[in-house]
């Protein structure tokens, strides 16, 4: 059985409408070269907190830098759980997550800002390690998250758009902090 060198650019009947404008944002990208740079943004910012400065936020009830970070982690997680049920052949319905009330209940805050960018980090190659020894013929497989058909492609662009996104907001929102 072969691996497949990648995942396929998703359609939008592989995914629910909630994540087009994370896939959009990765689309024609592609994604090793760009989780090497998300990797490389996400080191040299978390890398260089203090531990004062990880737990500011830009603005009253919104994450701080480890909150942040925490849920970034979590979302990847949660996703990559998924995708390999997925690839899998699991045909069960996966439940959506709050995570607002992940964040709330994971007490981020009171871990070291390093240990959280080491679980960012380890958790990347582990996603690497399982998309680049998918077979080729799981590749298509969808499956069902929240009751909507998701496919194993969808998910792992999610992933790397979900990280965009926060790029984003930490550009435009924390780095002034």
């Amino acid at each position: 059985m072969e691996t497949t060198k990648g995942p396929k650019f998703p359609l939008p009947k592989e995914y629910p409408l909630f994540y087009k404008g994370y896939i959009d944002l990765v689309a024609e990208k592609d994604l090793k070269t760009l989780s090497l740079a998300q990797e490389q943004f996400v080191q040299n910012l978390f890398g260089n907190l203090t531990t004062e400065k990880a737990l500011l936020s830009y603005e009253t009830n919104k994450w701080s830098f480890n909150e942040l970070l925490g849920h970034i982690i979590d979302t990847e997680k949660i996703m990559h759980f998924r995708a390999l049920s997925i690839s899998r052949g699991e045909k069960s319905d996966f439940p959506g997550f709050d995570q607002d009330n992940y964040v709330k209940t994971a007490a981020f805050n009171a871990q070291p800002i390093d240990k959280l960018l080491d679980t960012f980090l380890l958790h990347r190659k582990l996603l690497w390690n399982f998309i680049e020894a998918i077979p080729e013929d799981q590749i298509n497989n969808i499956g069902s998250v929240d009751a909507k058909p998701m496919s194993l492609s969808a998910l792992l662009y999610i992933i790397f758009g979900h990280m965009e996104h926060h790029i984003s907001i930490i550009k435009n929102y924390y780095l002034s902090l």
